[in-house]
């Protein structure tokens, strides 16, 4: 079955008579298909992103990547806590929790976030600086 995308496709080329035409090397096969191309195993490029570095800041098209530090991390878990405990509240409002239990709930998942927040961020700091310096751009 075709989707509404393909038979648009379908019915402009019938109506603008476009004709698939063979290109100078390719073979078609017996059918009259083309025959497949064969896959590759990198990812091509995107057109227009490029990464490059103003300093230790990483550029990766529009978004500028500043080295991760614990003082950013921490800001980031407290802005996401109180929603935690807006979640954690009614999640639990069933049962015989006590604001000190709920308190102590969330102060648990704050060191948990912060570990693996700061541990994302560095990750992905240090995947774009291999990036970079394996196509040559040292920090300046």
């Amino acid at each position: 079955m075709t989707t509404k995308r393909q038979a648009a496709r379908e019915r402009k080329r019938r109506l603008h008579g476009y004709t698939d035409e063979a290109l100078p090397g390719q073979v078609e096969a017996a059918d009259g298909r083309k025959p497949a191309r064969a896959a590759s195993r990198s990812r091509p490029a995107k057109p227009g992103v490029r990464l490059s570095r103003d300093g230790d800041v990483i550029v990766n098209g529009r978004q500028r990547i500043r080295p991760p530090t614990w003082k950013r991390t921490l800001l980031r878990t407290a802005v996401f806590m109180p929603i935690m405990w807006v979640i954690v509240h009614f999640l639990f409002a069933g049962q015989d929790m006590t604001i000190r239990d709920e308190a102590q709930l969330i102060g648990m998942y704050a060191i948990v976030t912060v570990g693996v927040m700061h541990y994302s961020e560095t990750f992905r700091y240090r995947r774009l600086d291999r990036k970079l310096n394996e196509a040559g751009q040292r920090r300046r």
